[in-house]
């Protein structure tokens, strides 16, 4: 919840140079174009609440160039997000949303992390990061990587400021998809970008599965993973992402992209992991209570 307690402005990150055009040679891939996001330049912000606590300096130590790293998760986004598939015909328009300035917090919170729309508007986001939880991933012993765990972390974050879950100005009773899926997408980023932290575990066989599909968070992100590697193949999620944006979470939402609902789905999942495909490896590269973490503030 905000409070009235004024805060100092944060200052803006430097500037990030754009990437130097490609030097690779054309493609001689007779298919028409297909569109080319961009990676998003929005307006990247730094505001630590205290620098006193030991946690602030340990995160500048481990992320000495902010910029460069949320950059990279951007384009992490951009590539499995909004990457349309190598068709004849592009499956989608990529479409990221408009956001036009990300702060990043580090302040005194429980948990993690979460994201938030200001007050301003929903274009402007938020990222609040606990300065407890930096100390505690640097300090217990049990995180071989804290600088991969933070950058876990700010990929998955950044996700809920670029993904969309219903059409722009929808009325309110706009079917929206369930939180568990929101998170998933999240993780299924995360993964892709190789930052998966020790404690996940791709489930061997349908009964190492979560019980629901949508339990949220890597487990919803391995059945997204294979949906987009094994079931259908690259662009799934994205097409997934993109579909929210047009149609919403609607009756049919998932019939009208694979052709099957999705419970048929997880289970052709579970026959496929007891088949012997949990144990190989997927290309690539947790549960919580995802209802405390997204808040849309209009």
């Amino acid at each position: 919840m905000l409070t009235s307690t004024p805060q100092a402005t944060p200052s803006p990150l430097p500037p990030q140079q754009p990437p130097p055009p490609s030097s690779s040679p054309p493609s001689s891939n007779p298919s028409p174009p297909q569109d080319q996001p961009t990676i998003p330049q929005p307006t990247l912000r730094l505001q630590i609440n205290d620098l006193r606590h030991p946690a602030s300096k340990t995160f500048l130590t481990l992320l000495p160039d902010l910029t460069s790293t949320l950059t990279t998760a951007l384009s992490t986004i951009i590539e499995h997000l909004y990457t349309p598939p190598q068709q004849e015909q592009p499956t989608f328009h990529p479409t990221p949303p408009p956001t036009r300035s990300i702060t990043l917090l580090l302040r005194a919170i429980s948990g993690v992390a979460y994201t938030t729309g200001t007050e301003l508007d929903n274009d402007h986001k938020e990222i609040h990061l606990s300065l407890s939880y930096i100390e505690t991933i640097t300090t217990n012993g049990n995180n071989p990587n804290p600088t991969a765990e933070l950058t876990g972390v700010l990929t998955h974050e950044l996700v809920h400021c670029y993904q969309h879950t219903a059409p722009p100005d929808s009325p309110p009773k706009t079917p929206h998809p369930p939180g568990g899926l929101i998170e998933g997408i999240a993780d299924f980023a995360r993964l892709k970008a190789g930052l998966e932290p020790p404690h996940w575990k791709r489930p061997a066989s349908a009964k190492e599965r979560a019980d629901k599909w949508d339990e949220g968070y890597q487990h919803t992100a391995y059945f997204l993973a294979w949906l987009e590697d094994v079931k259908v193949g690259k662009g799934a999620v994205g097409m997934l992402n993109d579909r929210l944006l047009r149609v919403g979470y609607a009756d049919g939402f998932w019939e009208g992209l694979f052709g099957l609902g999705v419970l048929e789905l997880w289970e052709e999942y579970g026959v496929w992991l007891d088949g012997g495909g949990g144990t190989g490896t997927v290309t690539t590269s947790g549960g919580g209570c995802w209802e405390d973490e997204i808040v849309d503030r209009v």
